[in-house]
């Protein structure tokens, strides 16, 4: 076995009881607290049934509460403009999902109402992450509204206090401004130098790998939250971090290629990266840098890249930036908007699913006459919720969730007194939702339950059995997911990771192409978006490792070609430095000859997707060696 093949290979699950697609189901990622969103959500959500209590308007209380719920599970970690902008969205289509879900007459009537709104919903997931996200609480909070019936209080009403909850959380994002105006841009960008720390230290180790897909991470999350919306003026900390991530490309070039060959810079090189993560993180003013005057060609690259990094910043910061950023019209935007609609085949697919699934859960409540059976449609709604990986895995951490939570909140019921106590108890397990939400979508399912129980607990909707058939419910969509949506629903099980694959080694050859030819113009946005498909790619490989039997084991296989992939991305970049650099020739029939090879393999795994993976593999590490040599 290749040392590409043991990196790659799930040896820490071969010794465990469960198997290994249980074990990467079950574990939350590992990310840091967000405390303006626990915040918002404690105050937001848990906040309103203090206010109930003590204005004994428990009923109204609880509805601002739910649409705080509605707007929470929009709110996610990111730039302060964009946590805005999708909250906001979500309040206008939570807003008109409750309101036509609880205008509905009749159950049947109900019924059909949550049918056409399953539509537009799960198309919107096929525009953007914004549209997603709102569309996906609009179907959720219309399936909420069908069955959330409020005795004494008009429907007119119910819509109004649900939205003031919603706009109650949309103010306390809002009111995060002095915190996270530039917080989560100055993180993103000091801790791609950080990452770059790391990727020296892990050089020449199993760690090295992990190393290089944390700097793409970093150098992703950080170009996502500068970049994204970039039409939009901004504040200009973010137009500084800017200059410094745009800056930082040779830095990172130089770090890769340096890292890749095992040479690791002297200490005085490593303290200014080091004092530009710190000074990125303060705000402070970095000092200047001078380069070393002798050393490698590579290490003389990232002095230099380091020290126009280090000037350009002080510049930056001493003068005001002009605005290069092009402005779009009213129609340029609405075009380029419509440009990004993409639904196709596959689109239309989740919808008809989504579409059959809905309608088998309302048959199923109707026909049974459930008293509470809008949990199983709402169980369907956010298990089929699309763009949220494995429907499998989705549904059985609903189930489970399910009944973690139900036994939690039976516990803190039967030791928490109803009023201030429980209401306190409702705040606490409410500033659990982001995080939940950020961290594991069974603990989420947890805190959700938790949360909804103590309400109905608290404003007299609660019955003996009501866990029980909350529990039943529940377990009962997932059944109903499982068989109408997975088992019986071939495309949604079929890998198309050979097709992914195919297109990230055609990727992967165009940027070999333009490294080795010495072309400057375009190559770090080639490479950004090769290192981009490669971590989708591994994104969509992880989602199907969570799927049992056949399916996980195809996915796996697949792994070594993704690891020589991008050890190609970084052997391509260390050459075009020193091509760059003159430490190298241009040999024009050597790279026609790699890149010929790339290509030839991504046209064969096209037609013969069921190929042995050993095949693509090998073909691979024969270029990685001609690229390396």
């Amino acid at each position: 076995m290749t040392r590409t093949e043991t990196l790659a290979a799930p040896t820490r699950y071969s010794r465990a009881l469960l198997p290994a697609w249980l074990l990467r189901m079950l574990r939350p990622a590992p990310l840091p607290l967000d405390w303006t969103r626990i915040v918002a959500a404690a105050l937001g959500i848990g906040g309103p049934t203090l206010a109930g209590i003590a204005f004994d308007r428990l009923d109204e209380a609880v509805l601002v509460s739910v649409g705080a719920l509605c707007a929470s599970f929009s709110d996610l970690t990111g730039s302060y403009r964009y946590r805005i902008r999708r909250v906001g969205l979500t309040v206008l289509s939570g807003g008109f999902g409750f309101a036509a879900g609880a205008l509905a007459p009749t159950p049947l009537w109900a019924a059909v109402v949550v049918v056409a709104v399953a539509i537009p919903s799960v198309l919107s997931s096929r525009v953007n992450d914004l549209c997603a996200a709102a569309g996906a609480q609009m179907l959720t909070f219309c399936v909420v509204a069908t069955g959330h019936v409020t005795a004494g209080i008009p429907v007119g009403e119910q819509i109004v206090w649900f939205v003031a909850g919603e706009v109650l959380l949309l103010v306390m994002v809002a009111a995060t401004w002095p915190f996270r105006r530039s917080a989560p841009a100055r993180g993103a960008v000091a801790r791609v130098f950080e990452a770059l720390l790391r990727l020296f230290d892990a050089a020449g180790t199993d760690a090295a790998i992990t190393a290089r897909q944390d700097l793409t991470k970093a150098l992703d999350n950080a170009h996502d939250i500068l970049v994204g919306g970039a039409s939009i003026s901004r504040s200009r900390v973010h137009d500084r971090l800017y200059v410094i991530l745009t800056r930082a490309t040779p830095v990172v070039e130089a770090s890769v290629a340096l890292a890749h060959a095992r040479i690791r810079p002297a200490e005085p090189t490593l303290e200014a990266m080091r004092t530009i993560a710190r000074c990125v993180r303060d705000g402070t003013t970095v000092p200047h840098y001078r380069p070393a005057a002798s050393g490698s060609i590579m290490v003389h690259a990232l002095d230099q890249g380091l020290a126009d990094l280090i000037e350009s910043w002080r510049r930056a910061k001493e003068t005001d930036l002009p605005d290069y950023r092009e402005r779009l019209g009213p129609w340029e935007r609405l075009r380029l908007w419509r440009s990004n609609i993409s639904i196709g085949r596959t689109g239309w697919l989740l919808t008809l699913r989504m579409v059959l699934c809905l309608s088998v859960a309302e048959g199923i409540g109707i026909a049974l006459q459930f008293q509470n059976s809008y949990w199983i449609a709402m169980t369907v709604a956010l298990v089929l919720k699309p763009n949220s990986g494995s429907v499998f895995a989705r549904t059985v951490l609903r189930g489970i969730g399910s009944l973690v939570g139900v036994l939690i909140a039976g516990l803190v019921m039967l030791a928490v007194p109803s009023g201030w106590g429980l209401a306190i108890a409702t705040v606490l397990v409410a500033a659990f939702v982001p995080e939940a939400l950020s961290r594991h979508y069974g603990l989420f399912t947890m805190v959700v339950t938790m949360i909804v129980l103590l309400q109905m607990h608290q404003s007299d909707l609660f019955v003996d059995q009501l866990p029980r058939v909350r529990l039943v419910d529940s377990l009962l969509g997932c059944v109903l997911v499982l068989v109408v949506g997975y088992l019986m629903w071939p495309p949604g099980r079929t890998p198309a990771l050979a097709g992914r694959l195919a297109d990230a080694v055609d990727t992967v050859s165009e940027y070999v192409s333009l490294s080795m030819a010495g072309r400057v113009q375009g190559r770090s946005a080639l490479r950004r978006r090769t290192y981009r498909e490669l971590s989708d790619l591994r994104t969509a490989l992880q989602q199907q490792l969570m799927e049992p039997a056949s399916v996980g084991r195809a996915a796996e296989v697949w792994w070594p070609s993704i690891i020589v992939l991008e050890r190609l991305v970084d052997a391509a970049t260390e050459r075009a430095l020193l091509i760059e650099r003159g430490g190298d020739d241009l040999r024009l029939e050597h790279t026609q000859r790699i890149v010929s090879t790339m290509r030839t393999a991504a046209r064969q795994l096209r037609i013969q997707p069921d190929a042995p993976a050993h095949t693509l593999r090998n073909r691979l590490t024969d270029v990685y060696t001609e690229v390396v040599s």
